[in-house]
């Protein structure tokens, strides 16, 4: 129950910021105390980095996690009206993605940061 109730926060404080294109310097408030916060906010600062490392990457990943909210968006609208057992299927496959789409993000976040030292060592 906690991992969903992260990857559902991680959604929701990631797209606004990034598909707006803001960038916030601090911790939001509702992100400070808990585990599952801090890696919502994990999720989010690997997202800002990418975003002025790669901004292709950035780009593919931010659509991905726009797909992942409008499929959130349909669950929730429906939830309430269809079985339990497919609602909870839905619930399953949103937070499987978004773990990871997050982990996708990390992934490039620490290739391109390789690659960077990669180049500082043949200088």
């Amino acid at each position: 129950m906690r991992r969903s109730q992260l990857y559902l926060l991680c959604v929701s404080l990631l797209l606004p910021f990034a598909l707006t294109g803001c960038v916030k310097s601090t911790v939001p408030s509702v992100v400070k105390d808990s585990p599952q916060k801090q890696q919502a906010q994990q999720c989010y600062e690997w997202l800002t980095a990418l975003k002025g490392l790669d901004k292709s990457a950035f780009q593919t990943y931010t659509q991905q996690f726009k797909t992942i909210n409008n499929s959130y968006e349909v669950y929730k609208k429906n939830q309430p009206i269809i079985d339990k057992n497919a609602a909870e299927i839905m619930k399953t496959e949103i937070d499987n993605k978004v773990e990871v789409v997050c982990s996708r993000v990390r992934s490039a976040v620490f290739a391109n940061m390789s690659s960077r030292a990669n180049t500082l060592k043949q200088l």
